[in-house]
């Protein structure tokens, strides 16, 4: 009888060494694959569009909320700017007064701030700032710039 256990032991722990080196075989065989489509995955990746506009810095804003109020989805925001120079609109760099107009002109310029800015000679006072916000529009990014006020965090 304790032979038989004995054989029996010996061949429990030899189909466990050969199933585990089976095991070993094929996750050391994914592991080869899933390394060698990493960089096709990565590089198929379309990449985060970004706004660079002239004067402007993206803000260290974790709660994006505040977007809602000028008829953007947060969940949509892509990228977020912000230019908090005091004075009025003569006062902007010529690059971001275009822009800015430019934006009006398609309908993206939104909220009263943003218009006493452009029609009214309205000033950026301490504590204010303009804010351009690139969102996921139909899958179409588009910019949408406000006046709120500065949001340091």
């Amino acid at each position: 009888m304790l032979e038989i256990l004995l054989i029996l032991g010996v061949m429990v722990y030899v189909v466990w060494k050969l199933e585990s080196q089976h095991f070993e075989r094929a996750r050391s065989s994914l592991d080869v694959a899933a390394a060698e489509a990493r960089p096709r995955i990565a590089s198929a990746a379309p990449s985060r569009p970004r706004l660079a506009i002239e004067g402007t810095q993206a803000p260290l804003i974790r709660d994006r909320k505040f977007v809602t109020g000028f008829g953007v989805n947060p969940a949509a925001l892509r990228d977020l700017r912000v230019y908090a120079g005091m004075g009025g609109l003569e006062q902007f760099p010529a690059s971001l007064r275009g822009f800015i107009q430019d934006l009006h002109d398609s309908g993206s310029a939104v909220g009263t701030g943003i218009m006493e800015l452009l029609f009214h000679g309205r000033a950026l006072d301490e504590g204010e700032a303009v804010y351009f916000a690139l969102i996921e529009s139909a899958g179409e990014p588009r910019v949408v710039t406000f006046v709120d006020r500065l949001r340091l965090g």
